[in-house]
């Protein structure tokens, strides 16, 4: 019995350190996850990597989104490119309980909702080119870049995941972030 008890407590450590972001290959977090307001560490869900991404809103004159968005991650595939993605919270009801019903596929969001992907590769800009960052031999890769949402209005709060892929379709690798809330200044 202290036996089965013994295993079923290591269990639940480790399955509590994971989803909690935290593993024992992955970075530290206060050197993996760059400087911002809002802040996330980014764990592989499938291949390897770590890292983190944080968004930093800032005021503007139209009282719009507007924010520098910076993603850093090392020890994932090395020479590889990955999409840039994110599932943001906009526009339906729970989009700031701090679920990220949208990255999960769980209602308001699922497949019985109306549509929408889970995931939007970022466009710079809106239509353009996918926004990707590619690895160096050692697998690291870091990348910032500023992301303006006009339709989305100072004072909103909405919960967001981030993810990094491989493929857009098919991925084999999948970094991806916990969920987290942002304010839109």
């Amino acid at each position: 019995m202290k036996l089965l008890s013994a295993t079923v407590s290591v269990g639940l450590f480790a399955l509590f350190t994971t989803a909690c972001g935290r593993s024992p290959t992955a970075p530290d977090p206060v050197t993996a996850i760059p400087a911002g307001t809002h802040q996330s560490a980014i764990v592989a869900l499938t291949g390897n990597g770590a890292g983190g991404v944080s968004v930093t809103p800032k005021p503007i004159a139209t009282a719009t989104f507007d924010a520098d968005i910076s993603v850093r991650i090392e020890k994932a595939r090395p020479n590889t490119t990955y999409f840039v993605q994110r599932a943001p919270e906009i526009g339906r009801t729970l989009g700031s309980d701090g679920v990220c019903q949208r990255a999960l596929g769980l209602s308001p969001w699922s497949a019985a909702d109306p549509a929408a992907p889970a995931f939007i590769t970022f466009q710079m800009p809106n239509a353009g080119p996918a926004v990707t960052v590619t690895t160096s031999a050692t697998g690291s890769a870091s990348l910032s870049f500023n992301f303006a949402a006009p339709t989305i209005p100072a004072g909103t709060v909405f919960d967001v995941m981030f993810r990094l892929v491989d493929n857009e379709s098919t991925p084999a690798n999948e970094l991806r972030s916990q969920c987290f809330s942002v304010l839109v200044k």
